[in-house]
């Protein structure tokens, strides 16, 4: 039995929480590594089996643990860290990080452009485009899904089978003579659908990452649009960012927050 300190104000849940937490940062439970099952941890605390679940839904939310449906709980891999400095497909950026995915392609086929889309990729609304939905799975758990969108003369290139097990850029370039240049993106945070939390296998409302991009060749034409959903708890961007000279430019203001003038 591991003794708790019930005189603190700290709850009790929070405790296990953090015992855990710290035995996940210093190794002793390692990325994979079982968590023990809820009736144990009630046991060799002695607390209730709701301030266990407690315990494990705090460490769940942190993205330092993930359950597995009929499987249990384990401690859940480093994030998948994206740099922004650099532009690559998501399965270029986990190729890199050698970590092996499976790529699910749910829907493959040729789609009329709606006006977002239209705009993005510098189409007439109604052209035709090709729509690949492909999902990400890493170790078994989803961790990402993408809608994305490839004008015809490009898309005619490309097969199911391909974009089932090749990087979109990698296929672009060899199959159609494309050569990417650039870039735009936006990245923003929501709260899950439920389709989207289906995908991702996570509940309803859990935050997910979303990232809208437009590709471009060296000839500066749209080559590809995308929408990627990525899972809040193991996916974050990264970022060097350099002080430019010119902003040591202030001017200070009449009134300080805190000091108001007087009447």
């Amino acid at each position: 039995m591991l003794k708790l300190k019930r005189n603190l104000a700290t709850p009790l849940y929070e405790q296990i929480a953090d015992r855990l937490r710290q035995q996940i940062a210093n190794g002793k439970l390692k990325a994979g590594a079982a968590i023990p099952p809820e009736s144990a941890l009630t046991t060799r605390f002695q607390v209730s089996r709701v301030t266990t679940r407690q315990a494990l839904d705090v460490l769940v939310r942190e993205g330092l643990i993930v359950r597995r449906q009929g499987k249990g709980t384990f401690v859940a891999p480093p994030k998948i860290q994206q740099d922004l400095h650099a532009l690559r497909g998501f399965a270029e950026v986990m190729a890199q990080q050698g970590r092996e995915q499976v790529m699910q392609v749910i829907e493959f086929g040729i789609v009329h452009a709606d006006a977002p889309i239209a705009r993005a990729l510098r189409l007439a609304k109604g052209e035709r485009v090709l729509r690949v939905k492909r999902r990400h799975l890493f170790r078994g758990d989803p961790i990402a899904f993408a809608l994305i969108y490839i004008p015809q003369p490009f898309a005619r290139m490309l097969t199911l089978d391909q974009v089932a097990t090749t990087p979109i850029y990698t296929l672009l370039a060899r199959h159609a003579q494309v050569e990417i240049k650039r870039a735009t993106q936006i990245v923003r945070t929501l709260a899950a659908d439920a389709a989207t939390a289906k995908l991702l296998a996570l509940p309803k409302a859990a935050p997910v990452m979303m990232i809208e991009r437009t590709t471009y060749s060296q000839q500066e034409k749209p080559v590809e649009y995308i929408v990627f959903y990525h899972r809040g708890d193991r996916y974050e961007l990264a970022v060097e960012l350099y002080r430019d000279p010119k902003a040591n430019v202030f001017r200070p203001m009449d009134n300080v927050a805190g000091v108001l003038p007087e009447s």
